[in-house]
């Protein structure tokens, strides 16, 4: 029987090669993170080479391979990688170690959301880029909002992110505006105190999508 709703994936946040770093050399290791930095360079530079010379390399979370793919016109033909008319390409693939494929799924913290329309937008987190403090930032600061379609065009008045407690402040200045991150700044003339953090979009230029974040900002 066709059921009429699938289960879709959002994440947290992103983390990078430099957050990862110091999540590693945060308290459970004497490793300083040069040489964590140094270890993990020195990891990605063979794993390039022994990938590039066709080996299957096999670390403990899983394998990374070339793959290939394409066709030929004869049969003694040569692969040329790159070959537009044969579509000769070569990809990098990751299969997953099935153990730890597993593990990670069992450890993982499911947080089922409210179910909202597919191109309004999400906010996950918002966060003050000069303290990294969730949720509380100072007039001024600039504040890294994560969550799905966020973009929108700033040009637009009725379209931006907005702090509400008894009237709306538009956020007018901005850092970046992609679908997944956006990097406003408080407006530096508002109160203190907790407001509501609202985003206002435009998907393909339609009707406007607004959502509100459930917990208040604080500013301070």
């Amino acid at each position: 029987m066709h059921k009429p709703y699938m289960v879709h994936t959002t994440y947290k946040e992103t983390i990078g090669f430099d957050g990862l770093v110091d999540r590693m050399a945060t308290g459970r290791t004497t490793i300083t993170k040069t040489d964590l930095a140094g270890a993990f360079q020195l990891l990605t530079e063979e794993l390039h080479k022994a990938v590039s010379e066709g080996y299957v390399v096999k670390l403990p979370f899983g394998s990374f391979y070339l793959s290939s793919s394409g066709t030929f016109d004869q049969p003694d033909q040569p692969f040329v990688y790159g070959q537009e008319e044969s579509n000769h390409d070569l990809r990098l693939h990751f299969r997953a170690n099935r153990t730890e494929e597993i593990s990670m799924a069992q450890d993982a913290r499911i947080q089922r959301e409210s179910y909202t329309e597919k191109s309004a937008p999400i906010v996950f987190s918002a966060r003050s880029i000069a303290t990294e403090e969730d949720l509380v930032a100072g007039r001024g600061d600039f504040m890294r909002i994560h969550g799905s379609h966020l973009k929108f065009d700033k040009a637009r008045p009725e379209l931006s992110i907005w702090f509400k407690n008894r009237q709306e402040h538009r956020a007018s200045l901005y850092a970046s505006i992609v679908p997944g991150t956006v990097i406003a700044q408080v407006p530096p003339g508002i109160e203190l105190g907790q407001y509501s953090l609202i985003v206002r979009t435009s998907p393909y230029d339609k009707n406007i999508k607004e959502t509100r974040r459930p917990a208040p900002v604080s500013i301070v």
